[in-house]
């Protein structure tokens, strides 16, 4: 069923990404649920810190759907809110229902 869903990914800032080339990941919080999220599709330290932002939302049938539109487009299914990067591993697809989904190594797995 088409909806529209949330798009949540944690933003780097430029003063954060020139932080984390001086010092490393483990440098920031938001750094660190970054690298935890990207590598892993680990959300517990993004989410537990409120580090996510909810940067677009898309118009689409289901998740599948959402992770093509936002990576191929087409981007008028697309309102952007914030910066956003290409959906990948670590990204958070909040359904019309509020239901959460994290994009995992292979497909989706839901948030409790």
């Amino acid at each position: 069923m088409v909806g529209i869903y949330k798009i949540h990914q944690i933003v780097l800032d430029d003063d954060l990404v020139d932080l984390i080339n001086r010092e490393g990941w483990n440098c920031h919080v938001k750094a660190v649920a970054y690298s935890q999220a990207s590598m892993k599709g680990d959300t517990k330290i993004g989410v537990m810190h409120d580090c996510y932002t909810h940067v677009a939302d898309i118009i689409a049938d289901d998740l599948d759907h959402v992770f093509e539109a936002g990576n191929i487009g087409p981007e008028d299914r697309i309102t952007r809110h914030d910066r956003m990067h290409s959906i990948s591993v670590g990204d958070i697809i909040e359904d019309s229902n509020g239901v959460k989904h994290v994009v995992a190594q292979f497909g989706f797995e839901q948030l409790a």
